[in-house]
């Protein structure tokens, strides 16, 4: 758990970053926001897998290992939470009481580029 977290709850984890110790636009990793509604999973790297199929011409499958040794590339993000502002509402409503949207870099595949560069299906926004 990062240090100077507000823990929101437990099991599940839920931490908040101080709003006060805000300093600019891009939130540092350790210390964005937690919001779980379960609690945590133990997965195996060794057994964890990635499926893509559905509508892909070529469904195909990655290991974590092959996940971390693709191209990878940096992009800012925004994320808020679904719940975000319930600490405003009149009457209270059940649920954490926080206000949640921070921005971060996050660094990961670029999913563009082989072995991730399957074609969607001849038709993939078709209506069933």
């Amino acid at each position: 758990m990062s240090e100077g977290l507000i823990v929101r709850e437990q099991e599940p984890l839920n931490l908040e970053m101080p709003f006060s110790s805000l300093s600019g636009f891009i939130t540092p990793n350790e210390s964005f926001y937690v919001r779980c509604h379960f609690p945590i999973p133990e997965i195996s790297a060794e057994e964890w897998r990635l499926n893509v199929e559905g509508e892909v011409e070529a469904p195909f499958e990655l290991s974590y290992d092959e996940l971390l040794g693709m191209e990878s590339r940096t992009i800012a993000a925004t994320l808020e939470c679904a719940g975000n502002n319930r600490i405003f509402l009149e009457p209270k409503v059940k649920g954490v009481q926080w206000g949640l949207a921070r921005s971060a870099t996050r660094r990961g595949p670029a999913f563009r580029s082989p072995p991730c560069s399957s074609a969607p299906a001849s038709n993939p926004m078709r209506s069933k």
